[in-house]
């Protein structure tokens, strides 16, 4: 037997159906032919679940039948639902009848929108082969002109859609096409620029290999490193059970992967259901449609198939539910047993640290910390191995640091001069190149003008103490006793109440230069962060994404008519870039808000980028979504039991409408794949590791001037941060969101999200052991909220199981569960906040309560010398202010050296500074 088209087989099984012959059969060598003509017929047989109205061979095809079909005329005067694309020729143009949902009937040219067919689909469309609806890109209300009329303008738009304006001809022209002309023009005119640059750099030759070498070497100390070795830890080192850089470092890696975890078990529970009950889950929702005519069918068939299986999306959000809930709280309860664990057995400073508040202002003139030991010590009746205070110094850190430089007399500097940089460079070559020097404090201008011994001194002077400084003592034992005695008789200094507690932040973390910065002031701060984020969301909707929406919505989705690979890839790129720009403006407000850590500025960035994004999405997908139902409801695209769009009356029904569900599911899976999970991350390596090796190296090679400090301060490696708990938080958001629509969709997010996690979750294994400096994350403060943020997600999941459910309770009919309207609304609002508010309070109440001790008798019997001698950041070398006052103010002899990654081999041990830490390996390699 001939193989047929896949039209005409559809038009011959439709046909035979209508006749009354159960039969169908052919052959039909392409398998997604073979899917699109069983979704056609089985819409028309209306076939129950499970129903296979064809048998199909697995090396042939279709099982071939004595049936053939053959060209009728007759088919000009019949009416069949779900007409394929083929037509008699006599009559080749499929027209929609008006009363009838997805009834077609063969007409001539000029009959389109005659014998009762759809009074507006008038235009025959040579390609199609069909009678379709005025179609002109941007128009709300479209005018077609009349059957079999000639020698006039076919479609011409009556009323453009928001965005767009009218022209002579009838046209809608977007209004907002200047903006990414004039941002296109840019971008190129500063990636060409980029790359000119680039490779004149390039282009010069390496006449200062020492400086590179130089360079090299200080960036490889200052990696982290096996404790008692100078070597780094192998790649395949497990960061989830070995201590490399603080408990914070294994919950961050124990979080990446219990979302794996996570997401597979969804997955596997998912494809179970597939398996086991129908293999429709994974095309419910994205199948294709060429024609108006397959679309019906699709949609007819999507709709009840969907209704058929929506037990199986509501059972599996049940078990996600769950599973999500009491797998969080039990991860959680693990992970603070664990903080817990290495907070009392490992070598951590703060055991032996407490904070003193409410210090009175000081000048620097005057012995502060001596004053403070001895009020300390007469309050509580503990002696103190020492105190190191926080000085007002944020206006004049960079002199701070320049004399902190001019003491490191072991390294080579600059050659002196303020030379401009030349080497044959032209003059943007060379503005260029000190913009990049510039990014990297590398200031070769100011070398040649170190400060005196009485500049620094006169500047320690002229300082003033801030309320906080941090004492500490020798046993964890006598720490927690001054505590307590602090609160129980007061502590006066200089006649001020002040207050005492235990500190839980590593030294490494400390922001020395952000303690002027009160938590009132702060509060203003984050205000204004906040507000930023929210302006620089709407500035790119407005500016850009309106425009690009605007553009998305001239497309029907109602007809097969849908975007491009180009404009998908306008999508991507717009995605990212927002994404980037909100995680600048959310860096930038968590850093001027000016917290006294790290861990605190990582808890305010996490939670500013992740509103951030999540305002950012809510504004795209809802605009985008009004903007696609406008447009559909103007060219009369249908629901599944007829009715045209603009005929639905509530949300709901708009909602669960399968042109919307497959406008916004599409939409939401490109969010998702590849813009947030996977492009961000993939130029990640290259921008902020790769790109800034190579360019340091090329410049350090061309430019002797650049030796010593300003080499090493050239190839630093980047700092390691926690806030990729915000990105995995939110791709989870993004990947919980995806069960509100077609279940196709669901294999796919999560199937993306587990290859982009483990990517992630390699990628920062070897950043952390390769490409950052020595860290140490000690507090739990940002996992703890990364654990609060995973209650959005599991939130997410409850509402999408009240949605489904209230689904499953109604009819074929879109909008007809037991929940209607309003009601559905405050349902899953309430059902949210109850959730929320009770995953809150588990963690609060419940989980938080293990992390107090995991064994109430032990004890710690170190010392804080013991300790200490293994750490080189303390909380005396890591303040720049005690390190200057040790050698200008007390001349300390050896003097408090600063701690700086890579350089511990210029720390000297002096006990009575409470200085104990000395590494006569690292002082072996560093010669």
């Amino acid at each position: 037997m001939a193989r047929l088209s896949t039209g005409a087989l559809v038009v011959a099984c439709l046909v035979m159906l209508a006749a009354g012959d159960e039969q169908c059969s052919a052959e039909i060598g392409d398998a997604k032919d073979r899917n699109l003509l069983q979704a056609s017929v089985l819409a028309a047989k209306g076939a129950p679940k499970g129903g296979k109205p064809f048998t199909f061979d697995s090396e042939e095809g279709m099982v071939p039948s004595d049936t053939k079909f053959e060209t009728d005329n007759r088919l000009c005067e019949a009416d069949v639902f779900a007409r394929a694309e083929l037509c008699p020729e006599k009559c080749p143009y499929a027209a929609e009848m008006k009363d009838e949902f997805c009834h077609f009937r063969c007409v001539k040219k000029q009959e389109c929108g005659l014998f009762n067919t759809v009074q507006n689909a008038t235009i025959p469309d040579k390609k199609l082969k069909v009678c379709r609806h005025c179609e002109v890109e941007g128009c709300m209300t479209c005018v077609a002109s009349k059957p079999g009329v000639k020698n006039e303008k076919i479609e011409r738009c009556q009323q453009c859609m928001p965005g767009y304006l009218m022209t002579e001809e009838g046209e809608c022209q977007m209004r907002g096409l200047w903006v990414f002309v004039v941002i296109s023009a840019v971008a190129a005119v500063l990636v060409i620029g980029a790359l000119v640059w680039y490779m004149n750099v390039a282009s010069h030759p390496c006449v200062n290999q020492a400086g590179v070498e130089y360079g090299l070497a200080c960036r490889a100390r200052s990696m982290l490193m096996q404790p008692g070795t100078n070597e780094p830890y192998p790649l395949t080192t497990n960061l989830m059970t070995t201590n490399v850089a603080g408990p914070g470092t294994m919950a961050l890696f124990r979080f990446e992967f219990a979302v794996l975890v996570w997401a597979i078990t969804l997955l596997t529970v998912w494809f179970g259901f597939v398996i086991f009950v129908s293999s429709d889950l994974l095309t419910l929702g994205n199948r294709s449609a060429a024609s108006p005519q397959i679309l019906c069918a699709v949609i007819k068939w999507g709709h009840e198939r969907q209704m058929e299986l929506v037990w199986t999306k509501v059972s599996w959000l049940f078990f996600a539910y769950v599973f999500s809930f009491v797998g969080a709280i039990c991860y959680g309860v693990q992970q603070t047993k664990m903080f817990a664990n290495v907070t009392q057995t490992g070598d951590v400073l703060s055991r032996y640290v407490a904070i003193l508040e409410g210090l009175p202002t000081m000048k620097g003139s005057v012995n502060v910390e001596d004053i403070v030991k001895t009020a300390v010590v007469q309050g509580t009746g503990v002696e103190v191995v020492g105190v190191s205070v926080a000085w007002d110094f944020h206006a004049k850190k960079h002199e701070v640091m320049l004399a902190l430089e001019d003491e490191d007399s072991e390294t080579p500097g600059g050659l002196p001069g303020g030379e401009p940089l030349q080497n044959g460079m032209c003059g943007l070559e060379s503005a260029i190149t000190s913009r990049v020097l510039g990014a990297w404090h590398i200031h070769l201008d100011e070398h040649g003008h170190e400060s005196s011994e009485q500049q620094a001194v006169e500047l320690l002077k002229s300082m003033e103490t801030t309320s906080k400084a941090y004492v500490v003592f020798a046993t964890e034992g006598a720490r927690n006793q001054a505590v307590e005695a602090a609160k129980s008789r007061g502590l006066q200094m200089n006649g001020q109440a002040c207050t005492m507690k235990a500190d839980i932040y590593a030294p490494e973390g400390i922001l020395w230069e952000n303690f002027h910065v009160t938590d009132l002031h702060r509060g203003g701060r984050l205000f204004a962060a906040s507000l930023n984020l929210f302006l620089a969301c709407a500035a790119w909707t407005i500016l850009l994404y309106i425009p690009y929406a605007y553009y998305m919505a001239s497309f029907s989705y109602a007809n097969g008519d849908e975007p491009g690979e180009f404009s998908e890839g306008i999508f991507v790129c717009l995605v990212v870039a927002s994404q980037i720009g909100l995680f600048v403006v959310s860096s930038l407000g968590a850093k001027h808000a000016a917290f006294h850590n790290e861990d605190q500025t990582q808890k305010a960035y996490t939670v500013l980028y992740n509103a951030a994004l999540i305002l950012n999405l809510v504004m795209d997908i809802a605009l985008q979504a009004v903007l696609s139902y406008l447009q559909m409801v103007g060219v009369g695209a249908h629901v599944a039991d007829g009715r045209l769009m603009g005929s639905l009356t509530s949300i709901q029904e708009i909602f669960e409408s399968y042109p919307i569900q497959k406008s916004v599911g599409k939409l939401l899976f490109k969010y998702c794949w590849p813009c947030t999970f996977l492009v961000p991350f993939l130029a990640e390596p290259f921008v902020a590791m790769w790109l800034p090796w190579m360019t340091a190296k090329m410049l350090i090679g061309a430019n002797p001037k650049i030796k010593g400090e300003n080499a090493e301060k050239a190839f630093e490696l980047g700092e390691m941060e926690q806030g990729r708990y915000a990105d995995i938080i939110f791709n989870v958001i993004l990947v919980t969101c995806i069960p509100f629509i077609s279940p196709a969709y669901i294999a796919l997010t999560f199937g993306a999200l587990i290859v982009s996690h483990l990517y992630i979750y390699g990628f920062d294994q070897f950043k952390s052991l390769r490409y950052v400096r020595k860290f140490n994350f000690s507090g739990p403060e940002v996992h703890w909220l990364g654990m609060q943020l995973f209650a959005i997600p599991c939130s997410i999941l409850a509402v999408g199981l009240l949605f489904k459910a209230n689904q499953m309770s109604g009819t074929n009919v879109v909008g007809s569960g037991y929940l209607q309207g309003y009601r559905l609304g405050a349902a899953c609002l309430g059902v949210m906040v109850l959730h929320f508010v009770v995953h809150l309070s588990v963690l609060e109440f419940f989980v938080r309560g293990y992390g107090t001790s995991t064994d109430p008798g032990a004890k710690n019997t170190e010392s804080y010398a013991i300790t200490a001698r293994a750490c080189p950041a303390t909380y005396f070398s890591t303040n720049p202010v005690h390190c200057l006052r040790s050698r200008y103010i007390f001349a300390h002899n050896p003097p408090q050296a600063l701690y700086v990654p890579g350089k511990e081999y210029l720390m000297k041990a002096n006990p009575s500074i409470g200085a104990y830490y000395f590494d006569g390996k690292a002082v072996q390699a560093a010669k």
